[in-house]
Parts: C-alpha cells; structure tokens; sequence
C-alpha cells in the first residue's frame, strides 16, 4: 500500500529515498516502534525490497507486526536488525507462494521461521544475520535458475556459510547433502543452531574451518554483524581452526554439484592454487571476487576456469562498502555437459 506525501515525510522514508538517489553512504529513518534508525545504503535498498514484496504482494500489515514483535525488549538497531530479516524471509515466502508453493512463516521474539513445502529453515534470532538473510532471500543473490533446476538431490560445498542461512537455503531449493564452511567459531555455532532447529543435521553438515593447506588464527568472539566481511587473509586471532582443501570437502560427498564460495579471498586461492583442476567435479560455481583483498584481477580468475571448461557470467555487482566493488559470478561446467550428452 503506498504511504502518503506526509506519512513519507513523518517516517523520514522521503530524506531516506532522496538520500539514496543522490548516493548517501548512511540514511536516518524513523521505524514505527522501533525508533530513528541509521542504516547503511544497503541496509535502506534491503528494507524497501523486503518490504514492498511482503506489504504489496503478500501481508499489507506484516511489516507492522513484526516492528512491534522486535521492538519490545531491543534496542533500535538490533530490532531493525531482525526486522529485516524477518522480511525478507517473508519476501521470499511470497515469492515462493505466488509460483505454487505451499509456504508458511513464523515470527516470535525467539526465532524466525519459514517452511517450503514441508521443509523449514529456522534462525534463533541470536544467530540470525540481517544482511546475508536479506541478500540470500529478498535480493536472490544465488537465484541462478540454471543451476537450481537441477539441484535436487544433488551436494553442494558452501564455503563461507556464516550463520548456515546459504546452506539453508540450499537444502530448501532441494540439495540432498550440503558441506558448510565457515572459520569463525561463534559464527559457525550459530550456523549449527539454526541447522538444528531447521531439523537438518542429516543434511548440513558444519565444519569450523579455513578453506586453506594450513590452520588459520581467527578471532574467538567475533561480531556476527560484521562476520560477512572477516577475510583469513588479512585479519587474525587467538584460537587457531584447522584448513580443510577442496580435496578433503570433495571426499566427504559423493555427487558434487555446486561450489559456492563467499569467503573474502579464499577463492582466489582455489581458482588458481594447485587444486585447481578438482573445480571440474562440479557442474556450478557461484562465487564473489575480493580484488580488494587478493590483489588478483576477476580477469585472471575467469581465464583460469574457462581453461577449465567453464563459461561464466556476472551475476551482480554491489558495494558493501565505499569504493569498494564485489562481483558475484555463476560459472557453468560446459565440457561436463559435453561428455553427459555423449554417455
């Protein structure tokens, strides 16, 4: 439902939105329940997606209900924190519902919780990452339609899993067995709660380890805020987690499908390191590029894998900071297809 000029004005949603047109980097809106809240660029562009999905197409009142659901004993930033991310799940649900799906979602101060015919995905709201939900969920970073179709009953390595809401994700698009990496060791407990409570530990599997030939030292208590953008390459800690290589990850499923790889630089080590030529197992790979951190060119990264019979394509570009660009690219094992349509 649209907002009146002075509802707009009130919510400070209008500054927000000129704010945005002109490039602002931070944006004050105030949340009915929750307060006068700064959010990020990206934060502001998630909650207007999030929002128009589930107000527009699928609950008028649900942005409502969950502000007053977060609001009670949060302080503003964490409510908005969960307020996002219980829409975009809602977003995706009435994505989902509109195509024929039979779908449900549950809100509680406790846990965020939605259900895709028959299987769930449940986040304690302790271990619930606004930002990955919202881009994982509202903005369908991983929504490749070529991969999905055929992902059903399939594996998948997920390296980078954070709090497992990718993993989730992937288990709720039909993957049989999915491998979830993450190094922190508070982030990766969060990632075996929600799979828990998701009632899918015979299908996730967590490991807390650093895609790498050796252990790495990452910190104990990380904010899990800002967990998406911890890098093995450029930062450190006190506990030290063991390295795990493609092989060892490779050798705990038996039908590889997908790669998925958001792990701040790793996957340069994996494109161009000595295990290269294991990237041919899959038949997908959707992974981000951090030039930023590895000083290693997206033009170099996709030579090395079409010389492995790769065909890619950018899937998106965004900037999670300022001057600082990501791209996702989905990369389709075309030689594998070759040999499939000759057996």
């Amino acid at each position: 439902m649209a907002l009146s000029v002075r509802k707009l004005v009130e919510r400070g949603w209008l500054t927000a939105l000129l704010g945005f047109l002109i490039k602002r980097e931070e944006l004050s809106v105030r949340l009915n329940y929750i307060g006068d809240v700064r959010l990020r660029r990206d934060e502001f562009g998630a909650l207007a997606i999030a929002t128009y999905y589930a107000a527009t197409r699928c609950q008028p009142g649900l942005p409502e209900e969950l502000a007053r659901t977060f609001s009670s004993s949060l302080e503003p930033r964490r409510a908005f924190s969960l307020l996002l991310a219980g829409l975009s799940l809602a977003s995706y649900a009435c994505k989902l519902q509109s195509s024929g799906n039979k779908v449900s979602i549950n809100m509680s101060p406790e846990r965020l919780s939605l259900e895709v015919n028959g299987v769930p995905a449940v986040f304690n709201i302790h271990c619930a990452n606004a930002d990955d939900i919202a881009d994982i969920f509202a903005e369908d970073q991983y929504e490749v339609p070529e991969a999905l179709s055929g992902l059903r009953g399939r594996d998948v390595i997920d390296v980078g899993a954070n709090v497992g809401d990718s993993a989730l994700y992937f288990i709720l698009n039909g993957a049989r067995k999915v491998i979830a990496v993450e190094p922190l060791p508070k982030v990766a407990r969060c990632a075996e709660e929600n799979v828990r409570l998701s009632g899918a530990t015979d299908k996730v599997k967590v490991i807390n380890a650093a895609l790498s030939n050796e252990p790495a030292s990452v910190p104990c208590d990380y904010d899990m805020l800002l967990s998406r953008y911890f890098s093995t390459l450029k930062d450190s800690g006190t506990c030290k987690v063991p390295g795990v290589t493609l092989g060892d990850l490779l050798n705990m499923i038996d039908d590889p499908y997908l790669l998925k790889m958001d792990c701040e630089g790793c996957e340069a080590q994996v494109i161009l390191g000595p295990e290269r030529e294991r990237l041919r197992a899959f038949e997908h790979i959707i992974f981000e590029t951090h030039p930023h951190i590895t000083g290693v060119s997206n033009e170099k990264l996709l030579a090395s894998l079409k010389e492995l019979g790769f065909e890619c394509r950018l899937r998106n570009t965004f900037k999670p900071k300022l001057g600082v660009n990501i791209n996702i690219y989905h990369c389709k094992n075309s030689k594998l297809r070759q040999l499939n349509r000759i057996f």
